[in-house]
């Protein structure tokens, strides 16, 4: 099953948009984590927890999860 060219499209914007999300709250996190406590950097916390789900994100709009319907 192929994705339409206007769902494919709706579907990079919306991961383009999770993508800048996660970069500015990063770009702001980190000042705020060395503001706060240059001895631990927590904001690497932050950064393992939503890498795995831009990566999901990523894998759905390029159609990875789509079940092909005619065959199996």
């Amino acid at each position: 099953m192929s994705l339409s060219v206007d769902e494919r499209r709706r579907r990079v914007r919306n991961v383009r948009k999770h993508v800048l999300v996660a970069l500015g709250t990063l770009l702001a996190l980190i000042p705020l984590n060395f503001a706060l406590n240059r001895a631990y950097p927590w904001w690497l916390w932050v950064l393992m927890g939503w890498m795995p789900l831009l990566a999901a994100h990523t894998a759905w709009a390029m159609g990875l999860f789509e079940r092909n319907k005619e065959g199996s």
